[in-house]
């Protein structure tokens, strides 16, 4: 399937939903079901670059997934590490962008330095832009960046009234992406948790009872075809 014989969103967002219940429904340890959702994020990020998708961006680590258990975390943070130091040689080469979204500088001082390296080695970079969300919760990007907005308007540095949609947007972590075009959410949770609110306002949602480290390329190809299939009017009438 190539990007001709679809009709590519710009701006793909996955809820990678599932690790857990794919490691229990297979009497695995829930470390085993992270390490596989790594390799499913692989071979997901290759469709996205043979199809010439402009963004592709994936819910890694909220900020609300410190609620659970310290040996979890600490094992998530160390999987995160090591997915940079085996995988960053081959995104350069394929001429991937990654940037990471979230409070990236309340992570480890060694995790976000390899984070911050990682952004700067693949900047120049021109393909799919592939953005991170690590410490990320879409509530918590609004609060940020509504009180940047309010200390530059103190400062005088921003008049409150020229405020409108493309300033807010400025201010967000996605600053520069194109909206999100779709929404992939796996393990059959149907619902957003607090990501990327702002971005989603108009996009169109795909949900599946497959776990997210089962979620194939050929599934991901199928997600796309519906999104081609869909009348998207943004509020309006379709053109007769």
């Amino acid at each position: 399937m190539t990007s001709t014989e679809l009709k590519i969103p710009a701006h793909v967002a996955i809820i990678m939903d599932g690790n857990g219940r794919w490691a229990r429904g297979k009497w695995l340890i829930r470390t085993a079901g992270h390490k596989a959702g790594v390799s499913a994020l692989k071979q997901i990020l290759k469709v996205a670059i043979d199809l010439k998708i402009e963004a592709l961006t994936v819910y890694a680590f909220s900020t609300e997934n410190w609620k659970r258990p310290h040996a979890e975390v600490d094992f998530l943070m160390g999987l995160f590490s090591e997915y940079l130091a085996k995988e960053i040689d081959e995104m350069d080469e394929d001429d991937v962008r990654l940037h990471f979204i979230g409070r990236i500088d309340e992570l480890s001082p060694a995790l976000c330095r390899q984070a911050r390296e990682a952004e700067e080695r693949t900047k120049a970079n021109t393909g799919v832009r592939f953005n991170v969300a690590m410490n990320y919760g879409g509530q918590d990007e609004l609060l940020r960046a509504m009180r940047a907005m309010a200390a530059e308007a103190a400062e005088g540095k921003l008049e409150p009234a020229s405020i409108d949609e493309a300033v807010l947007e400025e201010h967000l972590d996605t600053a520069g992406l194109p909206p999100v075009d779709m929404v992939v959410r796996t393990s059959g949770d149907l619902r957003l948790s607090n990501f990327l609110l702002w971005q989603t306002a108009y996009a169109e949602f795909w949900f599946t009872k497959t776990n997210w480290p089962d979620l194939t390329p050929a599934c991901f190809v199928e997600a796309l075809k519906d999104f081609g299939r869909r009348d998207r009017r943004f509020g309006g009438l379709k053109n007769k």
